[in-house]
């Protein structure tokens, strides 16, 4: 399939397409690079509509495995018949509930023949002897072409019972989600630093930076708090490649250098300015972190002291861990006094 005939969407926008989709009984096909959420994406879906989500990887599945196993029963006209034993990862009500959501990963990778033998149940919602209950939707996704992953071109009739919609990794949605989880605050700030680092696919390289590596990036910080630790550089390289590795070391070097931040938001008047963007992002996301009803009268005084970019920077931050702040008088005030800027 031609990328350039798909809607790109961010995964908010996505999100959004597949509660409609469910909504009119149409499926819903995700194209992608690797590592961009393209499989955590329903699962968060799934887990704001309190449903369960059932997955598995097409490319495990041979034509016939689709359909079931043939059985022989009793037939009382012909004495014997086959029937068709449907694979129990196919959702039952009885088993799983009458709602959820029914995907099918990395499709693109299944042969042909395999692909095709999901139509029937992209189609009519059933196959063989197994009907899907009426509560569940199906959605699908998988590797582009051009993403130099082992995929096949996709059969017209399979693609015509999609919609299609490429994702795009999203700088915002991928900040939102990082500081929702208590991503490590210093790498969520360099993100904002360096945005083209979020996603930045090389076919040739084992290593690269992608939202799910740097997620990797984020577990493997988890056991040391020690940024000059020299182990840490080949953890972290070995998620995303050495150069993004090095860059994100330097730039913790700078934020493991900036004052004690509690004491600065006790004391905003304290605060030196510095015109360094290194030094900017990483404050505003240290001092995010700490926000609160409590601590944000002082924390956003102390925005006032930074660049108006970085007091959307700031801002942005704190509404995306707790989006009940957006109600506080300060932050009111502050939209006030900043109406010409888009947050």
């Amino acid at each position: 399939m031609s990328d350039t005939t798909m809607q790109t969407v961010t995964a908010t926008d996505l999100k959004q397409e597949i509660r409609d989709n469910m909504r009119i009984g149409l499926n819903t096909m995700i194209w992608g690079g690797p590592g961009i959420g393209k499989s955590e994406i329903p699962q968060q879906v799934a887990d704001e509509l309190n449903i369960p989500l059932l997955d598995f990887r097409a490319n495990l599945f041979d034509p016939v495995d689709v359909r079931g196993i043939p059985r022989v029963v009793d037939n009382e006209t012909y004495g014997a018949m086959t029937s068709w034993a449907p694979p129990d990862i196919f959702p039952t009500e009885e088993t799983h509930g009458p709602r959820g959501l029914f995907m099918i990963d990395e499709l693109p990778t299944a042969p042909p023949a395999t692909q095709n033998a999901f139509l029937q149940l992209l189609l009519t919602r059933q196959v063989g002897n197994y009907k899907m209950p009426d509560g569940w939707s199906c959605l699908a996704a998988g590797n582009r072409l051009t993403d130099g992953a082992s995929v096949y071109q996709m059969p017209s009739p399979v693609r015509n019972r999609l919609m299609h919609y490429e994702l795009e990794p999203s700088l915002d949605a991928w900040c939102e989600w990082a500081l929702k989880n208590e991503v490590n605050t210093t790498l969520v700030s360099f993100m904002r630093y360096r945005p083209n680092l979020l996603y930045s696919f090389k076919a040739d390289e084992y290593a690269f930076p992608t939202p799910r590596s740097w997620s990797f990036v984020d577990k493997r910080l988890r056991l040391t708090k020690n940024m000059d630790d020299s182990r840490l550089f080949f953890g972290i390289a070995g998620a995303v490649g050495t150069g993004p590795a090095g860059e994100f070391l330097a730039f913790a070097k700078i934020a493991n250098k900036l004052p004690d931040i509690d004491n600065l938001i006790a004391n905003p008047s304290s605060y030196m300015p510095s015109e360094d963007p290194a030094v900017l992002y990483a404050l505003t996301g240290a001092v995010a972190s700490r926000a609160k009803e409590s601590t944000l009268e002082n924390i956003m005084k102390l925005g006032k002291k930074i660049p108006t970019e970085f007091q959307v920077v700031l801002v942005k931050s704190i509404l995306a861990i707790d989006k009940a702040l957006f109600q506080q008088p300060t932050i009111q005030s502050w939209i006030s006094d900043n109406s010409d800027v888009v947050l």
